[in-house]
């Protein structure tokens, strides 16, 4: 009995024995580069390969800048004077919008070109000195001609790139690509029809019942803040909406609206102080 008790003892104690494995050691493996990756540069590194245009940083000498020779490089007055940017190859711009991109229009084309503007003298005296800065020159059509003729000097310091001009008096100007002409009319326009890289525009003061056809016919429009009874006349003459015709009548006293085939916006006019201390502060006057 006693032989049976030590042989089932011995049995439970190697039942309950457990062999436990040495645990394996942990080798660091490097990961794997990128594909493209170049291979790293050190001690480790392979050597760049024969012929790959690897060189080693070397302190080349280079020769010297010849000097500049004062006078050399000098123009007459007469050749700087003939160099102007021409406002047909790039639009001129009237303002930004209000995600504050610029925004431009072609002023000047192959064709002739019509543009209204319904608004104050302010705007149309920004639109000549702008026309002026991009190389054009100005016609202007009116009785009152001592304002225009000081703002052609004062912007070019000429007095050949402004005529003024009576109402029904004809232009007699030709127009080029190089120097296309606005024809600025406070009064109703004459009879002749203009010519290639002319642009007339008509301004309107106050907006009538008998200016609305021009309004309607002209390729541009242009407008500052309208009264209820101008908004009421321009609005089927532009095919507007009435919300839009509302919105003519909040405008700022800095902000116009355009009306072009490509679409309608508005815009905020940004002046250089150049032009605020030619013209003034914006304002429908």
């Amino acid at each position: 009995a006693r032989q049976t008790e030590e042989d089932s003892g011995r049995s439970a104690a190697a039942a309950s024995t457990v062999e436990i494995a040495p645990a394996p050691l942990a080798i660091g493996v490097a990961a794997p580069l990128p594909p493209g990756s170049p291979p790293p540069n050190g001690p480790a590194g392979a050597p760049p390969p024969a012929g790959s245009g690897y060189r080693d940083w070397r302190v080349r000498r280079h020769r010297s800048i010849p000097r500049l020779r004062i006078g050399t490089h000098h123009a007459s007055p007469a050749a700087l004077d003939r160099l102007q940017v021409s406002a047909s190859s790039i639009g001129m711009r009237l303002g930004r919008d209000q995600n504050g991109f610029p925004v431009a229009i072609t002023l000047f084309r192959p064709e002739p070109v019509s543009l209204s503007l319904i608004g104050g003298g302010w705007a149309a005296r920004l639109m000549a000195s702008r026309a002026l800065r991009a190389g054009a020159r100005l016609l202007v059509f009116t009785e009152h001609p001592e304002d225009w003729v000081r703002l052609g000097r004062s912007v070019t310091g000429r007095t050949d790139r402004v005529a003024v001009l009576a109402p029904d008096a004809p232009a007699e100007v030709g127009a080029s690509a190089d120097a296309p002409v606005l024809c600025l009319h406070h009064g109703a326009p004459g009879p002749e029809a203009p010519e290639p890289w002319q642009t007339r525009l008509l301004l309107h003061r106050r907006l009538t019942p008998d200016r609305v056809p021009a309004v309607r016919d002209s390729e541009l429009v242009l407008a500052q803040r309208l009264t209820p009874n101008e908004a009421a006349l321009v609005a089927p003459a532009l095919r507007l909406t009435p919300h839009n015709a509302q919105q003519l009548q909040l405008l700022r006293d800095d902000m116009m609206a355009l009306f072009a085939p490509g679409g309608n916006q508005y815009l905020w006019v940004d002046q250089i102080p150049a032009e605020l201390d030619r013209i003034g502060r914006p304002g429908r006057y």
